[in-house]
């Protein structure tokens, strides 16, 4: 699939995710069971998450991204780094609960979200590995940058 292709099938299915958040907003108002409702409206919520991440995925492959500073870097690592840590903790009690429980549609769900925070623990070491690191400007790429290719390396005449 070349590029044109690839941003074409990635619109389409933006639109498709929009189309199902869309379907649910109209119709689970209108239910009296809140079990469903919730249940419902947690499938348009991932909707929603798979057309912000086609939404990225589309400004990758319409070219480079920009780089991230070292300080942005820090930060985001610092935030990443947190973020890791307590989707650890949420899959043990999610696994926990789904052990210790006696009801099926407990289970169920909890074995579902815990899915989930397998998914995005995997995902946010990915990000980490293979978008943030690659693409920091380092100070020392700045300067090797700069005077590199410099006959004068800085000063006046040499």
């Amino acid at each position: 699939m070349n590029k044109e292709e690839t941003l074409a099938f990635i619109d389409k299915q933006i639109d498709m995710e929009l189309k199902i958040i869309k379907i649910v907003e109209e119709n689970v108002y209108q239910l009296g069971n809140l079990f469903i409702k919730d249940l419902l409206l947690g499938v348009s919520m991932d909707s929603n998450k798979h057309a912000t991440l086609l939404k990225a995925l589309r400004r990758a492959v319409e070219g480079p991204t920009p780089f991230i500073s070292e300080k942005e870097l820090d930060k985001i690592g610092k935030g990443i780094a947190k973020h890791i840590e307590i989707e650890a903790k949420a899959i043990e009690t999610y696994q926990e609960l789904a052990e210790k429980s006696d009801s099926e549609q407990v289970k169920t769900i909890a074995l579902m979200i815990r899915e989930d925070e397998v998914r995005h623990h995997a995902l946010l070491k990915e990000l980490h590995r293979a978008v943030v690191e690659p693409e920091t400007l380092t100070e020392d790429d700045i300067w090797d940058i700069l005077w590199k290719d410099s006959p004068w390396h800085g000063s006046p005449g040499g």
